[in-house]
């Protein structure tokens, strides 16, 4: 698995999820953020157990990357996975700017999108990434949590695609 791929996925589940779900009743938008700045949370301690409880308690999550070989299926492998991803950078250096993105909700689920600008350091050199993603969330009880979660990073071998490429 490529390097730029693993830092892109780990930096894309920690967006604000506010500006992405434009459709969506308040109430879920504010529990969504909730959700999104746990997890932001979760992964820049590095902590993979708090990163996981922010998807459903289900068998079949799932998360996917850009390339071949890049998708993991129920709670061992996206826990494995993660695990990896946080080798890849250095904790407590996660920053994260959204632009562009939507969503939309139907009952107990929610989708939404996103394109996003990240920062973070790897051995105190900083390194900045352009990642879409999409998410599938389900509700259980009154609380959010991620069922699906898919990132798209460009792999032109520039590990430093900026901001730039936002606008």
């Amino acid at each position: 698995m490529n390097k730029q791929a693993v830092t892109a996925l780990v930096l894309a589940t920690s967006f604000s999820a506010g500006a992405a779900l434009a459709e969506v009743e308040q109430a879920t938008i504010d529990s969504i953020k909730t959700l999104w700045q746990q997890q932001h949370k979760a992964l820049d301690q590095h902590n993979v157990d708090a990163v996981l409880a922010t998807y459903t308690d289900s068998d079949d999550i799932m998360l996917m990357g850009t390339g071949p070989g890049e998708h993991w299926v129920g709670q061992a492998e996206v826990k494995d996975a993660y695990t990896h991803f946080l080798d890849g950078f250095d904790a407590n250096t996660m920053q994260v700017t959204c632009g562009d993105g939507s969503g939309s909700s139907r009952g107990e689920v929610v989708w939404l999108t996103g394109v996003c600008s990240f920062n973070d350091k790897k051995g105190g050199e900083e390194r900045k990434f352009v990642t879409n993603i999409s998410a599938v969330l389900v509700k259980r009880g009154d609380d959010w949590r991620f069922h699906t979660m898919h990132f798209s990073h460009l792999t032109d071998g520039d590990q430093n695609t900026s901001q730039d490429a936002l606008e």
